[in-house]
């Protein structure tokens, strides 16, 4: 996995809370932002792929209709076209 550096600013009364809530969880500021962090990355990707998955299933509706409605219209127009046959010789 990656490591990546992150500079996070807080104002003093939001980075008391964080520190507070840190100590209540028994665990230092950085290990609490830490695991803060890495929760937020993991719903933030699990978001993405949700998205990602629901936007290919839209576009396979969409390429699956396409390709139906492309199917019938050559369907018409071999239908159109068995009645333009000619014998030969014809013009």
């Amino acid at each position: 996995m990656e490591m990546k550096t992150v500079t996070i600013r807080l104002r003093a009364d939001e980075l008391d809370r964080v520190r507070r809530r840190a100590e209540a969880q028994g665990k230092s500021l950085q290990a609490h932002m830490h695991d803060t962090l890495l929760a937020e990355s993991i719903e933030a990707d699990r978001k993405l792929r949700k998205s990602v998955r629901e936007g290919v299933e839209r576009y396979a509706e969409a390429f699956a209709e396409t390709d139906l409605e492309n199917d019938r219209r050559l369907a018409r127009m071999r239908e159109a076209a068995r009645g333009m046959e000619r014998e030969p010789g014809e013009w």
